[in-house]
């Protein structure tokens, strides 16, 4: 699918398809949401999403949280560990749009900006959230069998 998304990209210069993984949610719902690319206008910034080829081959869209320099250091939005290292050339092409439940959301939309910006805030309540989840389960599953 990976080659076609490319060669579509570099034909039209825009391409959509039907997203598959759980590594961006909540943002991108597995084989729910329809994600459309467009190919990348120079340098990526903070809180872009480009879809890339790692080095063994994988296909991956996940958001950049830091530009180092000539890489790029990404993550998925439902991820905890940094990708390092990501280099211009292993880009393919960059979020533009989603759609979901018939309504399309575009990156440049006041509201997705905003859920940006506040990303940060959003990934460290879902951390502690889902820490004091599993303690709450491992205190109940010591409960029952006791």
């Amino acid at each position: 699918m990976a080659p076609l998304i490319k060669e579509t990209l570099d034909e039209s210069g825009e391409v959509s398809f039907v997203s598959a993984g759980v590594s961006m949610m909540p943002t991108i719902r597995d084989r729910k949401d329809v994600v459309t690319l467009v190919k990348p206008q120079g340098k990526l910034k903070k809180g872009d999403v480009p879809f890339y080829r790692r080095d063994n081959g994988q296909y991956i869209l996940h958001r950049v949280v830091y530009v180092n320099g000539d890489t790029y250091v990404l993550r998925g939005d439902n991820q905890w560990e940094n990708e390092y290292n990501i280099r211009h050339d292993q880009i393919i092409g960059v979020l533009y749009s989603f759609d979901r439940d018939s309504k399309t959301h575009k990156v440049t939309d006041a509201d997705y900006k905003l859920y940006v910006k506040l990303l940060p805030l959003i990934r460290y309540i879902r951390k502690y959230y889902y820490l004091a989840k599993s303690k709450v389960y491992a205190f109940l599953k010591f409960l029952i069998k006791r």
